[in-house]
């Protein structure tokens, strides 16, 4: 039965930060929970959480926890945002800090997770794991004490309150170049499909591309980061293994939160700068896609029934 709650008025990052941190420091089997859902290595035992980290002079960590992993240290470092302020410098600084974290032997792996209202989690194109607020605020109300549903609650009113503060902003420069790629892409590749661009926010840097021919599959080009995931969704666990099992050594196998991807190395590309002194890059990119795919489609027996006929 469901305790009767009053909830705030509003709520702050901040606020969301004490609330995972309590979280970390007190319960192992939330700090289980989130590592799973988030695609991190497997939790063994918390090693501690501490908020509000300024290391390497690259800016500040909202908040990090440290965990076991078997016999492995792992730093896990926490961005929270209500909003959608996350830009290329920001995500670069954690990144940064995660590699040297590793480099002065202070972990073993180490891995930038954001932790933000879920409209803002499925438009942001930097974090790949990232927990929504709403899945949060879903655990909590499905251990149903009075504790647990009044942070449910107040993870919804922030959750609430950031719908109807975003507003995809369009950036023209980025705009114009989603455009010229998707011109390119219809000229020199035209069996893999993309949407035609409409809005195309600053942060716009993984188009989406497919097959018809292939359901639950989609290609997201990672311009900046200089590769392509074929994420599948909704695929039973035991393909994980399949394909897996059957993965030729230009690609890898990559684990995001409820989905998994195929992993290749492509030129890195700009969004930023002008499409015609990078369109030879995007027509070798377009080409490793067209491998991947077609690999897919010559291995889809092996890999599994749910792909679609070709």
């Amino acid at each position: 039965m469901k305790h009767s709650i009053l909830p705030v008025e509003g709520i702050q990052e901040r606020d969301i930060d004490l609330i995972l941190l309590e979280e970390f420091l007190t319960d192992n089997s939330f700090c289980e929970w989130f590592v799973r859902e988030t695609g991190l290595p497997e939790f063994t035992e918390c090693l501690g959480a501490r908020k509000v980290i300024k290391d390497f002079g690259l800016g500040q960590t909202d908040i990090l926890f440290s965990y076991k992993s078997l016999s492995k240290v792992i730093f896990v470092l926490l961005e929270n945002s209500l909003d959608d302020s996350v830009q290329n410098e920001k995500y670069d600084n954690y990144l940064n800090k995660t590699l040297k974290y590793v480099t002065k032997k202070q972990c073993d792996e180490a891995f930038c997770v954001l932790t933000a209202p879920k409209l803002y989690c499925e438009h942001q194109n930097y974090f790949e794991h990232f927990i929504s607020y709403e899945s949060i605020a879903d655990r909590f109300e499905f251990i149903d004490t009075r504790r647990s549903l009044f942070k449910s609650e107040l993870l919804k009113i922030a959750s609430k309150k950031q719908k109807k503060m975003y507003k995809p902003v369009n950036s023209l420069p980025v705009q114009k170049f989603w455009n010229s790629y998707w011109e390119f892409k219809k000229e020199h590749s035209p069996g893999i499909k993309m949407k035609k661009p409409g809005i195309v926010p600053h942060n716009s840097d993984w188009p989406m591309l497919y097959d018809e021919r292939l359901t639950g599959i989609n290609f997201f080009h990672k311009l900046r980061k200089g590769n392509v995931d074929a994420t599948f969704k909704n695929f039973p666990e035991e393909q994980e293994y399949k394909i897996k099992e059957n993965l030729p050594d230009w690609a890898e196998f990559i684990k995001h939160n409820k989905t998994f991807s195929i992993r290749i190395s492509t030129h890195k590309i700009d969004r930023l700068k002008d499409f015609e002194d990078q369109k030879l890059k995007v027509k070798k990119s377009l080409r490793k896609i067209e491998q991947l795919r077609n690999w897919i489609i010559e291995n889809k027996m092996k890999l599994s029934d749910k792909i679609a006929n070709v």
